[in-house]
């Protein structure tokens, strides 16, 4: 074997000895760099409404916080505040029958559903759509009219849970609706 082979040789070992190690790092970096971007886009969300989370006491349960929002609501006569309980376990927002007339829905025309409450209780209720505000967005939302006597405003799954992200910081009283 000439001195030529054998420097050769020597050259192709030492490319890969380098080259190697160099091509994880670069991968490690590479990949790293990626995390680190999504890591950033979830910590960076478009907050379309921070709120207080208030605390109710209950006599036999204690204190519970009550996810409550103070929401524009589009009426015939402009748009009016309503309190909505945000509640995960609503499939579909719900207000009180005497808000369809506020809105000026025609439940005559709308179809009327029965679902079961809590405790298995049946109600009937008319689905339609309403307008809101949230932050400076304005939204439609699927809600159906209850007929239940003293039922409260809901905010629920269907329109809301799957367009925008809910977060509940119990640490820190606060409620964020984020897009």
């Amino acid at each position: 074997m000439d001195n030529r082979h054998i420097f050769i040789g020597g050259l192709s070992k030492l490319l890969i000895i380098v080259s190697v190690p160099l091509t994880i790092l670069f991968g490690f970096l590479s990949l790293t760099s990626q995390k680190t971007a999504s890591t950033q886009m979830l910590a960076e969300p478009t907050v379309i409404l921070r709120i207080p989370i208030g605390v109710k006491d209950w006599s036999d349960i204690g204190s519970v916080m009550e996810p409550i929002l103070q929401v524009p609501v589009q009426t015939l006569q402009g748009f009016e505040k309503n309190e909505f309980i945000v509640d995960s376990g609503a499939v579909i927002s719900s207000l009180p029958r005497n808000w369809a007339e506020k809105t000026g829905k025609d439940l005559a025309n709308a179809k009327r559903i029965s679902f079961k409450g809590f405790g298995n209780t049946i109600s009937f209720a008319y689905q339609s759509q309403m307008s809101l505000q949230l932050g400076n967005e304005n939204v439609n939302l699927p809600v159906v009219f209850t007929e239940a006597e003293g039922t409260r405003s809901l905010l629920g799954r269907k329109g809301l849970f799957d367009q925008y992200s809910i977060f509940f910081d119990h640490t820190n009283k606060m409620m964020e609706i984020r897009k």
